[in-house]
């Protein structure tokens, strides 16, 4: 565990400050040329053209914007050495996501380019490069759970908002748009006979195993990204069994997350109720 913290709290390298950087501006320039329609059909069309009844209203893909926008600054904020050191909480973040984000830009670049061809085959494989997308920024969230138990909270609320934040956003958003894209592959090939079922299922996955997260690691944000999926599901949609199981999942979704805001503020209200009663501990433990 020792040497766990020393190498988060060690500068982190340039070449990791400043690829950072050229990951996201590969991603901005490979989402900006699609959405123009310079390369091809833009993903809101197709996604029309391969419609499944776990499709979002279109509304609710603004996200990615708040998502970008959040990543975009912590990647430039990343590069420039204002920061660093102090109490060490930059660089042990910026350590601790490592090429994480990277590796999940550069899957979500290759998914807008398959999706574009439009054909079962490519289906398949957007399915597989969003999974392991889900992986890649899943993995890098572990890390910022384990830098959060190593560490304690953070002391900054910039680092929780360009790091922490659309990390979760991410991976939640993620959990959701792989389900989508298990159910746009039978679509491709026309088949729509048993999507419903199929949709219940996976919506049910997707909140099961997110909601896990939420409890254990308090991750509000993560609770929220499912909650604004869920509601535009629940708009776009008019399959009974799907529209019910929306609102079953935000229901659930929403209860667990207010139970984590209350955990979380009942947490920092013993915490200062502890100090208020040991008011030396810190002098003491440096003498």
């Amino acid at each position: 565990m020792e040497e766990e913290k020393r190498a988060l709290q060690a500068m982190p390298p340039w070449s990791l400050r400043i690829s950072n950087v050229v990951g996201f501006a590969v991603l901005i320039s490979v989402n900006g040329l699609v959405q123009s329609g310079w390369l091809g059909p833009r993903n809101s069309e197709i996604s029309e053209k391969f419609s499944t009844p776990l499709t979002p209203a279109g509304w609710a893909f603004g996200i990615w914007g708040l998502i970008f926008a959040l990543q975009g600054a912590g990647a430039v904020y990343s590069a420039f050495p204002d920061g660093y050191g102090g109490d060490g909480s930059k660089q042990r973040i910026v350590n601790a996501i490592g090429y994480g984000w990277q590796v999940g830009w550069y899957l979500e670049s290759a998914w807008q380019i398959f999706f574009m061809m439009e054909t079962p085959g490519a289906m398949w494989i957007c399915l597989l490069l969003l999974l392991l997308a889900l992986a890649a920024f899943g993995w890098t969230l572990s890390r910022l759970y384990r830098l959060k138990e190593l560490q304690g909270p953070l002391s900054s609320g910039l680092l929780y908002l360009l790091y922490f934040m659309p990390t979760s956003l991410n991976t939640a958003w993620l959990s959701v748009a792989s389900g989508l894209g298990a159910l746009v592959v039978p679509a491709s090939y026309g088949l729509r006979d048993h999507l419903d079922a199929c949709a219940v299922a996976l919506a049910i996955t997707v909140t099961m195993a997110g909601l896990v997260i939420v409890h254990k690691y308090r991750d509000s944000a993560y609770g929220l990204t499912l909650m604004w999926a869920f509601v535009a599901v629940y708009g776009n949609q008019r399959s009974p069994s799907v529209r019910i199981t929306a609102l079953v999942c935000l229901a659930v979704s929403f209860m667990v997350s207010l139970l984590t805001v209350l955990r979380r503020k009942h947490h920092v209200q013993a915490g200062e109720r502890s100090d208020m009663r040991q008011p030396l501990n810190q002098v003491t433990d440096r003498v």
